[in-house]
């Protein structure tokens, strides 16, 4: 062994003497009577600890400290401003530092700290709005994931604005329960309006029929929206969509079509400006005389009237009330029986109603099949 090699070894059995001295003083004072002696000195020796060059000592009292609210305050909140792999115990875990010294540390540290704070056990409001506000895109991953998170619809509008473009966060945030619809239908939209140029569709789509393929997608995520909104959620959505110029009649004749009579009385009662309870009773109950005057009211197109009004008709046929969604099969004879009943009409000028159907028909009887499929499978796999 050389001198060198001797004079290594004995450093680091001084640094290793440090960090076992720093770790008695922090489990000492935590351990002394509070008032006492003990802790007054252990305060002491932790303070002038605090100005050791080795970050190692200074981590082994922010590991020991983290988690108590009996620690030394000053020692914490200075070690909550050291380098990131001292502070960083202290940031995810201590429960000395309140919402405002939070707030600060988060807007002045650097990602790694961000992250140590996103991730504590429990995030106030207004902790997330801050984090929501300036935080980078790994800070906010991780206070999407936190369980512990109270995040307000507000706060995750702003994320939403900030990283539309990102598809790992944009996911995230769709799978938050609790982000307003509106917000969830802009980020889908986004979604499928990137959709004409992704490998698949071009590969299996012909170039004549994208329009439709993108057309339809845009529809269908509407109506899965509608079909997940609850009773006090649906109008506001509506309102989204007729303020966006999106309550096509394309849109309310394919909502009729798959069953979802729910969104088509919220948009009638949006675009006629009557209350939603009356309308569902109306649909019900008036004469088709009535009835046309309701879709007059709403401004929908006189030629798709009769499209309109025998689709209610056949619904009324069902039995339905149009405060529930019709079940797959249950839309699926709407559908078919439509197809069969229509004569003519159309959704526009340039669109032809009788196309729309039957290629609407074909994708309701696909899904349904897949359906039956995916049961069938649940229910060997729980047979074995």
């Amino acid at each position: 062994m050389t001198v060198h090699d001797l004079l290594q070894l004995n450093q680091v059995e001084e640094r290793t003497l440090e960090i076992q001295a720093a770790q008695e003083f922090a489990e000492r004072y935590l351990a002394a009577e509070p008032g006492s002696q003990e802790r007054a000195s252990m305060a002491t020796a932790l303070t002038v600890l605090l100005d050791d060059p080795s970050r190692v000592v200074r981590k082994a009292i922010a590991k020991i400290l983290a988690a108590s609210s009996h620690s030394p305050a000053h020692v914490v909140r200075c070690l909550a401003n050291d380098v990131d792999e001292v502070a960083v115990p202290i940031l995810k875990s201590s429960p000395i530092l309140s919402d405002a010294e939070l707030v600060d540390l988060f807007a002045e540290g650097s990602e790694t700290a961000q992250m140590a704070i996103a991730a504590r056990s429990a995030l106030s409001a207004s902790v997330c709005a801050a984090i929501c506000e300036v935080g980078s895109e790994s800070a906010c991953r991780v206070m999407l994931q936190n369980a512990g998170a109270s995040v307000l619809q507000s706060s995750l509008l702003r994320i939403a604005q900030r990283f539309e473009d990102r598809p790992e966060i944009c996911d995230q945030l769709l799978k938050t329960q609790e982000l307003p619809l509106s917000a969830r239908y802009e980020l889908l939209m986004r979604l499928a309006a990137n959709l004409d140029d992704h490998p698949i569709v071009l590969e299996r789509v012909p170039e004549n029929q994208r329009h439709n393929f993108l057309s339809d997608a845009q529809d269908k995520v509407v109506h899965r929206l509608a079909l997940e909104a609850g009773a006090e959620d649906l109008p506001d959505f509506v309102e989204h969509l007729r303020a966006n110029g999106k309550l096509t009649t394309r849109l309310l004749l394919r909502a009729v079509c798959c069953g979802r009579l729910r969104f088509f009385a919220a948009a009638l009662a949006n675009l006629g400006q009557v209350p939603l309870p009356r309308l569902c009773k109306l649909l019900v109950t008036v004469r088709r005389s009535a009835l046309q005057a309701i879709l007059r009211k709403a401004g929908l197109p006189l030629r798709s009237h009769q499209t309109f009004l025998l689709a209610i008709d056949i619904a009324r046929q069902a039995e339905a009330d149009f405060t529930y969604d019709l079940a797959l099969d249950e839309a699926r004879m709407l559908t078919e029986t439509l197809l069969e009943e229509i004569q003519d009409g159309a959704l526009g000028a340039d669109e032809d109603v009788t196309a729309f159907l039957r290629r609407f028909a074909i994708d309701v009887a696909r899904l349904e099949a897949r359906l039956l499929v995916k049961n069938s499978m649940s229910q060997i796999t729980n047979a074995a």
